[in-house]
């Protein structure tokens, strides 16, 4: 087929960690095998991590977010400050994307929580798990105004896609911060994971996967990496920085990488009896895809992350322990006591639900 007739794509991705890249990759190779042509969209390590992933793809610089948390978490006096030029990026990527659908005569965009990678020529789809913000206790009245603030932004695209299940009003894993009063235009498609289940020998002991926005990724790397020395059996340690060499380790039984390709990831994921993540979405979604133990520590002042541990160690699937409060030899044995996972639809069930929805609404 000729290149100029396939069907062309924008996939925008946030970069907030690695999350949102790694669970849209199932998609964009999803859209690569139907033969369309996708163009890619970050910025920061998620446009490294594209890059590596998927080389045949065009991409697309977008700017940062630039949302930064104290090392204490997260403070009102330091995020209300940041919101003006939150709003500008926002103004600015919607530019982008226009230009972009233009210049590469694209017939869909879809957006991975940017808010502003939307077209008003062609049909646009937003992915998210998060319909509603997860505030603290403390400013839980305040939580409607991020409702509408969402509902906003989700008004300027033909449909939202939730990776969740969908479980009396709300998702079986991401719970109220999906909560929604039925609308057309919210469809619970099913989870989105870049790694699923393989045949293997459990033959790895401990696996920790390091993640997040600065500084608190660095702070959870020091921990681990203080306390990974007592743990007995083979380790294996991903730092979740993609830019950099992997490191050397002299610890006995112990691999350090920088980063693993997808497909690395899924080999050693799979090998691994117990796996040490932060409680992020998209973690979370592999963790159900693979159905495996888990030891969830939440990133300090993400009440996303806090809120989606808390409610998955309380529906007893998986133990968390505060970061500040890490003891990685007493808390690996907690774990081990959870089950994991109930069975839900794999992301193999998902992507052609997703499929379906935008080749309908591109072709109506």
């Amino acid at each position: 087929m000729d290149s100029g007739n396939k069907p062309a794509v924008f996939i925008a991705v946030l970069n907030m960690g690695l999350g949102h890249a790694t669970r849209s990759l199932p998609l964009i190779q999803f859209l690569l095998e139907k033969d369309w042509r996708v163009v890619l969209g970050s910025s920061g390590r998620s446009l490294v991590f594209l890059k590596k992933e998927v080389p045949s793809a065009s991409f697309v610089d977008l700017p940062d977010y630039n949302l930064r948390y104290s090392a204490g978490g997260v403070r009102l006096s330091r995020l209300l400050p940041q919101i003006p030029g939150f709003l500008h990026a926002i103004v600015n990527e919607h530019q982008i994307t226009e230009q972009t659908v233009l210049s590469y005569k694209l017939q869909a965009v879809i957006s991975d929580h940017r808010y502003g990678c939307y077209s008003q020529t062609v049909p646009s789809f937003f992915i998210s798990h998060q319909l509603r913000f997860a505030t603290p206790t403390g400013l839980r009245p305040f939580e409607i105004f991020g409702f509408w603030f969402n509902r906003w932004f989700h008004k300027k695209y033909q449909a939202v896609i939730v990776p969740d299940v969908f479980q009396k009003k709300e998702g079986l894993i991401s719970g109220r911060l999906s909560r929604v009063n039925a609308r057309p235009d919210y469809h619970f498609c099913g989870i989105l994971s870049s790694i699923g289940q393989q045949e293997q020998t459990a033959d790895i002991d401990l696996l920790v996967s390091i993640s997040g926005p600065e500084p608190q990724r660095t702070i959870f790397e020091q921990k681990i990496l203080s306390q990974i020395k007592n743990i007995p059996g083979k380790k294996i340690v991903v730092l979740g920085k993609p830019e950099i060499d992997t490191i050397e380790s002299s610890v006995p039984g112990l691999s350090i990488y920088s980063h693993l390709s997808r497909r690395e990831m899924q080999e050693y994921f799979n090998r691994s009896q117990l796996i040490v993540t932060r409680s992020g979405y998209s973690t979370l979604m592999e963790l159900v895809e693979l159905r495996k133990k888990a030891l969830l520590i939440p990133t300090p002042g993400q009440t996303e992350q806090l809120l989606l541990a808390h409610r998955l160690m309380k529906l007893n699937w998986f133990y968390s322990v505060p970061q500040g409060k890490l003891d990685l030899a007493k808390d690996i044995i907690a774990a081990r006591l959870y089950p994991g996972a109930p069975t839900v639809p794999s992301t193999r069930d998902t992507l052609p639900k997703i499929y379906q929805l935008i080749t309908e609404k591109i072709n109506p």
